[in-house]
């Protein structure tokens, strides 16, 4: 099974937090998903907004 998770959590001073990033990416793995693929959604002005993890088990 695949699915997508939006993870939006950004730093006071703005930017994405990497550490909430790596500790959300630690949880799924824990959970047993695996993550495929990582990419950014940007706003107007070309600003990251989000990331986008592509997920995946074996269910």
């Amino acid at each position: 099974m695949q699915k997508v998770v939006e993870f939006k959590k950004k730093r006071f001073f703005g930017g994405i937090d990497m550490d909430a990033l790596n500790q959300r990416v630690f949880e799924l793995g824990q959970a047993g998903w695996q993550v495929k693929t990582i990419t950014t959604a940007t706003g107007v002005y070309g600003q990251v907004t989000s990331v986008l993890l592509l997920i995946e088990n074996n269910e």
